[in-house]
């Protein structure tokens, strides 16, 4: 029987995941490529040739099921997006649940997603188990039935019944017919699930119920087939007598609109039917940052949001399933949801949510929430048109409060420009005004981690040469959260920070004109406090900084006001008020005047916005020291708002960007509070609010962790960006400035502010320990030196030229036909869209094959970064991942051994025996071939591999595509901070903007090698390297090889870069040398320590250059 891509019945074979363990008790035992056993997985096809059947214990066989090619791939690409969904509810599960966990036998390996996703993922399952619950206490005399559409591997069933709602219901699942025989024999192959459902009928072969009892029923049917659901459901249940809840939790979205309008009308046509739906919506439309990434995200995954578009508004949603047949309909935001403590979120859950992870991903939690809603719709037999619960949530749209006035500001207009400088991203730091022509953006978080260099940014009229005050030192640890306050007599205060959610930071410091020194320390740790500059004293003449709310390590949220004086430092000020402001984080506070001014906005503890806007001052009566005085303004009607810059500008009060408690529309992102009595007053007695325009250059800005500031007559805004979920991270890289002035200025004439690139361009903005903006260190002259190009005749000529211990490329040299061969097409013909691979079963002697997916880096940037991790581990078909590749995505892929990955080196010939005749090394390379250790096949897109370097000696065949390699000797290693035990850089030397691949941005010496298919690249051990491809696709193999005699770590090196054993050796050493002076002072051993590195880099030294 022939060996393909297909299985026993004419249909493509799932893709699944392959486990190395060799304990596997009650399952046939199979054995990889190499001899190693494998375990079978969830739907594994084994094919025999000797026997032809399928191998499997108590599992029914797979039933031959019909379908078009589209209907495959629409079943496979469905299927990609369960696995990711169940993997995260995993992890959610492992965290947040009580036992018992049933998401467990669906996922194989748990992997712990972020505080992001848990949370997200959390409320996903929070509020269908809401719905749930409600249908599940309905009183009726029916029985219930509840239809999951398009279910996956969700056992919302068996959980339901462990909790004792088993009787009077059941539980159908529906999906693909392939997906569902799959959970089928999960279910059957686990005791803990099945018994639940017991006693299981047996269905017939040609049933598409592949599982029934009489709590639950597991149906293979496309949701496009409503005439076979509507048969199967009549026949098994009799559903028209019953009361049913529809449930759909993205799964709708990704079918063809009309499809999926003809599916919500055959929910319709039954009477007594309740129906759920959660899934995205285009709150702000398809322009919004977050959404651009959400729908490019799932556009990658070739499962685009097709009913998005025709349905992209609540209103639409309820219109479309009114117009279906369902008498009520109500949509809600998840993350209106999340703020109703009345009827569906409590705040004892929130909160309890607190204590299982630190979280403050605020900004980022409300966008994806806004993005995604919850909808209930109710048919009854009573043909009701509406209900009492629908018209509240009515009302609670109605009454949300909106600004009073929105006529627009004309003379004001937020313009973005696109910075020439090298794309700097930066969100949550704090700017400090050094003049009103030159301000710093320091710290915050950036695609590497946390920062503690300053951005600086210039007036376009103003000379780039111009003096101006130091950034803050290097030695101020990084951090984001904080801020930076200029006070009235020109000097500016540093205010805390956090590393992070648990770890708030105490420490101040000052910029006066000797430069930066420390302050007195916080009385508590905080980050994301507010703060204001104040004139203070009975007489008015003292400077200081007003501190109020934030968080504290743990996370605890805090209502203290302090005010710092440089002559008497922290003080904590009493509130005179009845009522104070209350605990928050996240505030905006501004000065209106002296010692007066207004403070807005925040977030509870729990997760809740602050109303109102309060109006403080700082009194000293009688002879008590400052007390702050609060009113709260009431006729104030702005939503509130976290995370925004309140700012005071020359025509008024600006409120820019944040998240509130809906997704603020593009046209009020940005107010201006004009008070008509400010100077009489110096606060808010009359005025308008009217909005600013934006006209951006590029990509629309995300107005959330940026950073503003006003100098003169304008006010400029940078950074910011958020991570959008699981869809990649968008940054602000423009450069905003908004013209406040009522001259009537042109402002598209009027001069601009620009990233000051005599400092973004010397190496001094990432003030990291002497490293430039990529994180590489910079010296003098930028040097590049191009790589030797050889051509070599002999193995002599080879080992002639290695001996030299330097980078060369080799010409010329014939390494197959691959060259010529291995186009993307051919690839995914030899290979087969899934990889097949080949394997001996020694208990049957005879050659089998099983299908297993590729594991792919996904990279969330433009350059990986092994330290930080910024790419993801996924597993997909290998014809996915090559056309995914083709067309753009940065993804790349390292080949491991097919037989037990963990523990043996990748070999090309064995791992992939359906392309080893197309490539071979030259005969010249003989020495590499006889100390060959291992060979992997690596395919990448358009991503930049992380600087790192091997142990082992290697030669890199480029077989298609070109990329420019870069290569450092090793001495360079200690430049650029590897971590001790590691032999990867945090550091990226590429530039960091969209035309940034192959454009190299660091100032150290170094050698340079463009390759093109056909040559041969040969790196020296412990040569740091790092490549950048210049097409869509790049195909190479790597072969590596012992080039040393001896000196190797004994044990198991997978990836050829297990460190020499001495170095290792070393280490030991040092952890012993530490230890011996454990029980001196710490003077007097860090003394001792320090002599004794100063002798062993004299050694070093000694050696010479490499």
């Amino acid at each position: 029987m022939p060996v393909g891509p297909e299985n026993l019945y004419g249909t493509p074979a799932p893709t699944v995941e392959f486990a190395a363990s060799t304990e596997v008790s009650g399952t046939p035992m199979i054995m990889g490529s190499k001899g190693n056993p494998v375990e079978p997985e969830i739907g594994m096809i084994v094919q025999s040739r000797h026997d032809d059947h399928v191998i499997a214990e108590k599992k029914a066989p797979h039933r031959k099921v019909n379908m078009s090619r589209k209907h495959v791939r629409d079943e496979k690409v469905m299927e990609v997006t369960n696995n990711s969904s169940i993997v995260s509810k995993r992890s959610v599960e492992r965290l947040y649940f009580p036992k018992p966990h049933f998401f467990q036998y669906f996922v194989k390996k748990p992997i712990r997603r972020s505080p992001l996703i848990n949370r997200g993922y959390w409320f996903r399952m929070h509020a269908i188990e809401k719905v749930v619950r409600d249908f599940l206490h309905e009183s009726t005399e029916k029985h219930k039935i509840i239809v999951n559409l398009g279910c996956g591997y969700d056992p919302g069933p068996f959980e339901w019944i462990t909790r004792g709602y088993g009787r009077g219901v059941t539980f159908v699942d529906v999906d693909y017919p392939e997906l569902m025989l799959k959970k089928r024999d999960v279910i059957m192959q686990h005791r803990e699930l099945e018994s639940l459902i017991s006693p299981v009928r047996p269905d017939t072969k040609d049933s598409a119920v592949v599982l029934s009892s009489d709590r639950y029923m597991a149906v293979g049917c496309d949701l496009r087939d409503s005439t076979k659901l509507t048969k199967i459901l009549e026949e098994k249940l009799q559903i028209a007598s019953c009361l049913v809840l529809c449930v759909a939790e993205v799964s709708v979205t990704y079918m063809e609109v009309d499809a999926a309008d003809a599916l919500i009308k055959w929910a319709a046509q039954y009477n007594d039917v309740r129906f759920c739906m959660l899934e995205q919506c285009l709150p702000d439309g398809d322009q919004h940052p977050f959404a651009q990434k959400m729908l490019q995200h799932f556009e990658k995954l070739r499962s685009p949001l097709k009913c998005i578009q025709a349905y992209p508004s609540l209103e639409d949603q309820e219109s479309r399933f009114l117009n279906a047949g369902f008498h009520c309909v109500h949509a809600r935001t998840l993350w209106d949801l999340w703020q109703d403590d009345s009827t569906f979120t409590s705040p004892d859950s929130r909160r309890t949510l607190n204590d299982v992870e630190p979280f403050d991903e605020w900004e980022e939690f409300a966008l994806f929430t806004s993005h995604y809603f919850l909808l209930e719709a109710v048919r009854s037999s009573s043909g009701a048109r509406s209900s009492s619960k629908a018209e509240s949530i009515r009302n609670l749209r109605s009454l949300e409060p909106r600004p009073d006035a929105l006529s627009r500001h004309e003379g004001m207009t937020l313009q973005t420009t696109s910075s020439q400088s090298i794309g700097r991203r930066r969100r949550f730091g704090a700017m400090a005004q050094y003049s009103e022509n030159i301000i710093g953006l320091h710290g915050g978080v950036g695609s590497k981690g946390r920062m503690q260099d300053t951005d600086r940014y210039r007036m376009s009229g103003c000379a780039a040469e111009c003096e101006s005050p130091p950034d803050p030192p290097t030695h101020i640890p990084a951090r984001m959260c904080h801020t930076i306050t200029r006070l009235h007599d020109g000097k500016d205060l540093l205010v805390g920070g956090r590393t992070s959610p648990d770890k708030a930071l105490n420490g101040c410091w000052l910029r006066s004109s000797d430069g930066w020194s420390a302050a007195h320390d916080l009385p508590i740790p905080l980050y994301r406090h507010c703060a204001a500059a104040v004139t203070v004293g009975r007489d008015k003449k003292d400077v200081g900084v007003l501190v109020f709310g934030g968080r504290t390590t743990g996370g605890a949220t805090v209502r203290q006001w302090f005010l710092w004086q440089e002559s008497r430092g922290w003080s904590e000020v009493r509130v005179t008020s009845p009522n104070d402001a209350g605990y928050r984080f996240g505030a905006a506070i501004v000065t209106t005047h002296a010692n007066r001014g207004l403070l807005f906005g925040g977030m509870t503890e729990d997760g809740l916005f602050c109303d109102g806007i309060w109006e403080w001052s700082i009194v000293y009566p009688g002879s008590a020291g400052p007390l702050v005085q609060l009113e709260r303004r009431d006729d104030v009607k702005i939503p509130p708002r976290i995370g925004a810059c309140f700012l005071s500008s020359p025509v008024g009060l600006l409120l820019i960007g944040g998240v509130s408690k809906s997704l603020l529309p593009h046209d009020e992102e940005i107010l201006c509070l004009l008070d008509r009595d400010r100077e009489k007053t110096g606060g808010l007695q009359d005025f308008t609010i009217s909005p600013v325009n934006v006209d951006f250059a590029s990509l629309r800005p995300l107005l959330v962790g940026h950073a503003a500031c006003s100098s003169g007559g304008t006010v400029l805004v940078v950074g910011g960006g958020a991570v959008c979920f699981s869809f990649g991270a968008h940054w602000n890289q423009d450069i905003g400035t908004i013209h406040c002035s009522n001259n009537g200025e042109d402002s598209n004439t009027a001069q601009q502010w620009i990233a000051d690139r005599n400092e973004l361009l010397d190496g001094r903005s990432e003030r990291m320990s002497g490293v430039g903006d990529s994180g590489v260190p910079s010296t003098s002259a930028a040097d590049s030196e191009e790589i030797l190009r050889v051509r070599i005749d002999t193995a002599e000529d080879f080992d002639r030229l290695m001996a030299k211990g330097r980078p060369f490329v080799m010409e010329g040299l014939s390494i197959g036909s691959c060259t010529n061969d291995w186009t993307a097409d051919e690839l995914i013909k030899k290979i087969g869209p899934d990889r097949i691979v080949r394997y001996l079963q020694f208990a049957l002697r005879n050659f089998s094959t099983y299908l297993i997916q590729v594991t792919v880096h996904q990279a969330h940037d433009d350059h990986m970064n092994f330290q930080q991790k910024n790419f993801s581990y996924v597993k997909k078909p290998f014809g996915e991942f090559i056309r995914e590749a083709s067309d753009g995505s940065r993804q790349y892929l390292r080949s491991l051994a097919a037989g037990k990955p963990a523990d043996q080196p990748a070999c090309f010939s064995d791992d992939f025996p359906c392309l080893r005749e197309d490539f071979q090394l030259p005969a010249q390379l003989e020495t590499v071939s006889r100390n060959h250790h291992s060979s992997p096949l690596r395919i990448s897109g358009p991503v930049n591999m992380w600087l790192h370097y091997d142990v082992m000696a290697n030669v890199l065949c480029q077989i298609s595509g070109s990329k420019i390699v870069v290569l450092y000797p090793p001495g360079d290693a200690v430049h650029f901070r590897i971590p001790p035990g590691s032999s990867s850089s945090p550091m990226s030397v590429w530039a960091d903007d969209n035309n940034g691949r192959g454009v190299i941005n660091n100032k150290r010496q170094h050698i340079k090698a463009t390759l093109n298919g056909g040559d041969i690249l040969y790196i020296p051990p412990l040569w740091l390297h790092t490549a950048s491809p210049l097409g869509a696709l790049s195909v190479a193999i790597n072969v590596f090889f012992k080039s040393l005699e001896t000196g190797y770590s004994a044990g198991r090196d997978v990836y050829g870069n297990r460190d020499l054993q001495a170095y290792e050796n070393g280490r030991k050493g040092i952890e012993k040398m530490v230890k011996a002076f454990g029980h001196l002072p710490r003077d007097i051993a860090r003394a001792y320590l320090e002599r004794l590195a100063d002798e062993l880099k004299e050694e070093a030294m000694a050696l010479g250059r490499f």
